[in-house]
């Protein structure tokens, strides 16, 4: 499990924790997070876009063959940006399995019927509505989504439990990538942002990915042990 941010200074409905599973056809493993990866205590940049992480890992996978995965951590809690690609012999099979959690989703009011699970196609978006209140959640990605709506004390993610409590903390789905050179992204956004601000972020992300896809293509690979500590690659 990856713990995004800790819940317990969280007010509105905010991605806290993702469960992410790689299958190749000889393996399958489990990333995780020592911790939560949102440290407003250290944060990359204060700048125009505010506080920001922007944590990279690579993991061996095989020989010849490593998993580069970025995470695009606004500390505002405005977006959180994903991407995954396989570096050197791509030409193996992978099949990453994404599944987010979300916190602040419980009902506010006698009037609230709670999350919405069903997701709605909007302009080639995903959106969920998690109580009656809003804000909406949008999900934007170039995977195959699968509604499997589950709360927590409905699973079996024992470790999604320190990162919220289970009437509390919801997962709407899964996203299916299968990987390769090309990046597979996820972005997650909630109505209440501000579009100029989302829009300056998700635009920095893309377009770094943009340009170190090109560098790949170009024969660049990188180096094993680059990457942030506090991720790792788990046999399952």
């Amino acid at each position: 499990m990856i713990t995004i941010r800790s819940s317990k200074a969280i007010s509105e409905v905010a991605l806290i924790s993702l469960d992410v599973t790689l299958k190749t056809p000889r393996d399958v493993y489990s990333i995780s997070s020592e911790g939560p990866l949102v440290d407003s205590g250290s944060p990359v940049g204060n700048g125009v876009f505010g506080a920001i992480s922007w944590p990279v890992s690579r993991f061996r996978v095989a020989e010849e063959l490593l998993l580069e995965q970025q995470m695009f951590l606004p500390h505002d809690g405005s977006t959180v940006a994903l991407s995954w690609a396989l570096r050197g012999n791509t030409a193996i099979a992978a099949q990453l399995l994404v599944r987010p959690f979300f916190a602040g989703c419980g009902p506010r009011s006698y009037r609230d019927t709670g999350f919405q699970f069903d997701s709605e196609d909007n302009g080639g978006r995903l959106t969920w509505l998690p109580n009656v209140r809003g804000p909406k959640v949008f999900a934007d990605t170039n995977s195959q989504y699968h509604d499997e709506p589950v709360r927590l004390f409905d699973c079996f993610c024992e470790q999604a439990a320190p990162s919220g409590s289970a009437e509390d903390l919801i997962t709407p789905g899964h996203f299916e990538f299968q990987l390769g050179s090309r990046p597979s992204v996820l972005i997650f956004s909630t109505e209440a942002c501000e579009t100029s601000k989302r829009a300056q972020h998700i635009g920095v992300f893309l377009a770094e990915l943009m340009q170190e896809n090109s560098a790949a293509k170009g024969g660049f690979f990188v180096a094993e042990n680059v990457g942030i500590q506090s991720q790792r690659l788990i046999a399952a």
